[in-house]
């Protein structure tokens, strides 16, 4: 392996010696942001609190330029305004002023096990004691629910018991699952957070997703994270969405049937449902394992007539 050092790149200003903090948290993006809620979360928290960069991996070394596209702006004869792919370390601190590090940023696409060599780098040299990583993916949910978040980590003690998902599932890897084995395999306390996103909206902005995910960040990490802008965002779209439902009978149906598997999935972690009709364990397994089947498949379009709305931008 090549020096993983040599990926990363301080920005000038920043003294290495004064960077400490607790948790690390890791919005990097996957084959999937169901709901964008990575880019929600990431947005909130740069826009609400104070802020600076300590420096870039190198993605002209690990981004996929022809696989990903990145866009750049035409204008009558020439062109400008090339929006490269940053992958960026910033220092946050939190409403009390604690600080800590959020590395954000598009999915490597090449050297992963050098890159996660890098992270466990920084780890070790701001003396990060957890890793928490966040993200959103299409779940049979429905949005007449808080959204539910599932747990992974690197050692399950560090995880409430049942609060993962309730089968055993094959799928394609994720940086962030390749990097959540390797820090676990050095003894790093890793925890994942998995927001379930209703599928009919996984390609819109969902701000109850990237809501839910950072109240679980404030859990874990024992932060406090602003959350009024998040808020009124996340009421704002489940309402405006609730409307239009309304006026579809299949919608409803289908709400409904979501509902369902939404209390079954409580049912497996011990906490009260609002149905007695249920699905089995082994039918919520089956419908798990159909939905991280089509994770790779970006186009997730909601029923016949049905036009969700984008969230409203604050």
């Amino acid at each position: 392996m090549l020096d993983p050092t040599q990926l990363f790149n301080y920005v000038g200003s920043v003294d290495q010696r004064l960077v400490r903090a607790d948790t690390l948290v890791v919005t990097l993006g996957s084959y999937l942001d169901a709901g964008h809620a990575q880019a929600l979360l990431n947005e909130h928290l740069t826009n609400s609190l104070p802020n600076s960069v300590l420096g870039h991996f190198d993605a002209d070394q690990l981004f996929d330029y022809a696989g990903h596209r990145p866009q750049i702006v035409f204008d009558k004869d020439h062109f400008e305004s090339f929006a490269a792919p940053e992958i960026a370390l910033r220092q946050l601190s939190d409403a009390d002023g604690k600080p800590f590090l959020l590395l954000s940023g598009p999915e490597p696409s090449l050297q992963w096990e050098r890159t996660a060599a890098m992270v466990e780098h920084l780890i070790d040299q701001f003396d990060i004691s957890q890793t928490v990583i966040v993200h959103g993916f299409p779940a049979p949910s429905p949005h007449t629910r808080p959204v539910l978040v599932t747990k992974f980590a690197s050692d399950p003690a560090l995880i409430p018991l049942n609060s993962g998902l309730p089968a055993t599932f094959q799928m394609s890897a994720s940086f962030t699952s390749l990097l959540t084995m390797r820090l676990g395999e050095r003894g790093k306390h890793v925890v994942g957070l998995t927001a379930h996103v209703p599928h009919y909206l996984a390609g819109l902005d969902y701000p109850a997703a990237a809501l839910s995910l950072m109240r679980e960040v404030c859990e874990v990490a024992g932060l406090q994270l602003p959350e009024a802008d998040l808020e009124e965002r996340s009421q704002a779209t489940v309402a405006e969405i609730s409307a239009q439902v309304d006026d579809h009978d299949e919608l409803k149906i289908l709400t409904e049937t979501l509902e369902q598997h939404y209390d079954a999935m409580l049912t497996q972690r011990g906490l009260p449902v609002r149905q007695e009709d249920i699905p089995t364990a082994e039918e919520l397994g089956a419908q798990f394992e159909s939905f991280l089947r089509e994770l790779e498949n970006k186009n997730n379009p909601g029923p016949e007539g049905f036009q969700p709305p984008v969230a409203p931008k604050s």
